[in-house]
């Protein structure tokens, strides 16, 4: 079971927020085995779903899905055809 430990306002560095984009914030979360998880999420979901820090994560993270799934084999495909193209410059 994964947990909320902190939400903070999300880190943009010194660029801004694009017209239009969510404001976006760092949810820390911990699972009871002490295992921890980062990722950024729209403030506007989390205030919809009344997530706060201490409740328990409505999802079971460790399970992946369909959607997640098809992210890390693009995600693959992407870094394959990176290497390909730096491979081809080198070449020239």
């Amino acid at each position: 079971m994964w947990y909320v430990s902190r939400i903070e306002e999300a880190d943009y560095g010194c660029e801004e927020r694009m017209p239009g984009e969510p404001l976006l914030a760092l949810v820390i979360l911990e699972s009871d085995d002490g295992r921890e998880c980062r990722f950024e999420v729209s403030e506007d979901w989390l205030l919809y779903q009344k997530i706060e820090e201490g409740d328990e994560w409505p999802e079971d993270i460790d399970k992946p899905d369909e959607n997640s799934e098809n992210a890390v084999q693009m995600a693959a495909w992407m870094d394959n055809y990176m290497d390909a193209l730096r491979e081809a410059e080198e070449e020239l």
